[in-house]
């Protein structure tokens, strides 16, 4: 039975305005590098592609196969999207080596129920870091991490980097501090005001990510 996060791939020559002519039928210019690789210009399909980017995100490991050929452990390392029609722009896949550990961001989503948030209704609850850096064995990467928020009873109450529980194998990477606080109950008009800001500053990315994308699709 063929692998759900199978990602078949060919060899791609064509760059600059052919990459654009490859996305206009229905394929992705990709790049793989990695253990044991050297580096090289492929395409794969952009349904597949997004399919397998929903499930697998950044830390999944991907059955990739070029030219119907033996299976190789990759990770999405990034994911090119185009914010104003979302299609996918370009991907660039990290061949793993199964024995040696590597750093990879790893989810980080909220678990169980706040009273602060649920019955007090005293604030609301503001997640500060989406993923936590971690290292550890390809395949011992966690899909997730559950940051418990059941103990949050009051406003200011938080969990720090330290209070997540990581899966055996698994330890925080480099340069990443315990002490980082992950999430936070805030005061419900304080937690409206900073979530205002955050979407300012998220349509200003959103506008030069698009031009971004835009310049990468001419440079293919």
């Amino acid at each position: 039975m063929a692998s759900s996060l199978a990602l078949p791939a060919v060899p791609r020559t064509e760059h600059g305005r052919h990459a654009e002519l490859l996305r206009r039928q229905g394929r992705v210019p990709a790049v793989l590098y990695g253990h044991n690789v050297q580096p090289q210009a492929l395409s794969v399909d952009a349904r597949t592609l997004h399919r397998i980017w929903r499930s697998a995100g950044h830390s999944h490991l991907v059955d990739l196969t070029l030219d119907g050929g033996r299976p190789r452990k990759v990770l999405i390392r990034e994911l090119q999207v185009n914010p104003r029609t979302a299609d996918l722009v370009h991907v660039d896949l990290f061949a793993v080596n199964l024995l040696e550990k590597l750093t990879v961001d790893v989810p980080l989503v909220p678990a169980g129920e706040s009273p602060a948030v649920a019955v007090e209704k005293s604030g609301i609850l503001q997640q500060i870091l989406t993923t936590l850096k971690v290292e550890c064995l390809p395949g011992d990467i966690p899909a997730q991490l559950s940051v418990d928020i059941s103990g949050l009873l009051a406003v200011d109450d938080g969990v720090h980097v330290s209070e997540v529980p990581l899966p055996q194998g698994v330890t925080l990477a480099s340069g990443v501090s315990p002490d980082e606080l992950v999430l936070k109950i805030a005061p419900v008009r304080v937690a409206a005001e900073e979530t205002e800001a955050a979407e300012e500053g998220a349509a200003e990315e959103g506008a030069a990510a698009e031009a971004g994308s835009e310049a990468s699709a001419q440079e293919e």
